[in-house]
């Protein structure tokens, strides 16, 4: 499937999709840090940049692994990297909760992922683990909610994947504009 917009956008919104088809090809450390970068600039709250990025390659990737879903694990194994995000629930100025972290933490992932495309990469984000094993395997202090794992690393290898996970590995439809702006 192919995505066609109305209006010109950017490239990388256009064709990031989340892929599970991935190859067990390395990516470069300097990459993961461009992907961080950008992800800092994206707005927040007071500035507060509550979001965090666990790179886990390795020994640490495989404890991240265990914590997904079986359905996940299929394929994110091929992935060179899980990233656990997470965003501090509390302002660091003041103590006080921030109503707003997800958000913040959402709108870094978009920019993460987004850096991810223009560099070939695929960058998924997955709901399907074990928050409390997750915590627990990273180290993440209690002053930090878990938003998501996102499986990184190079796109292919679609044949790996099984029939279910195969027929979900496309670029899935988007709601027309008429429906979200009001």
């Amino acid at each position: 499937m192919t995505r066609t917009t109305r209006h010109p956008i950017l490239n990388e919104i256009k064709t990031r999709f989340s892929n599970r088809a991935l190859t067990e090809k390395e990516v470069p450390q300097e990459a993961y840090e461009a992907m961080v970068e950008a992800a800092s600039f994206a707005p927040s709250s007071f500035n507060e940049q509550p979001w965090r990025f666990y790179i886990a390659r390795g020994e640490r990737k495989e404890k991240l692994l265990q914590t997904l879903t079986p359905m996940n694990q299929e394929w994110a194994i091929r992935a060179d990297a899980l990233v656990l995000t997470v965003s501090k629930q509390t302002f660091t100025m003041n103590g006080k909760p921030n109503p707003w972290h997800l958000s913040d933490a959402g709108c870094a992932t978009g920019f993460f992922m987004l850096e991810a495309e223009r560099r070939g990469l695929t960058a998924h984000p997955m709901a399907g683990f074990d928050q409390k094993a997750a915590r627990e395997a990273m180290g993440v202090h209690e002053e930090f909610a878990l938003v998501h794992v996102m499986a990184v690393g190079y796109p292919g290898d679609f044949d790996k994947l099984s029939e279910r996970n195969q027929a979900r590995n496309h670029p899935a439809p988007r709601k027309p504009i008429e429906e979200i702006m009001l």
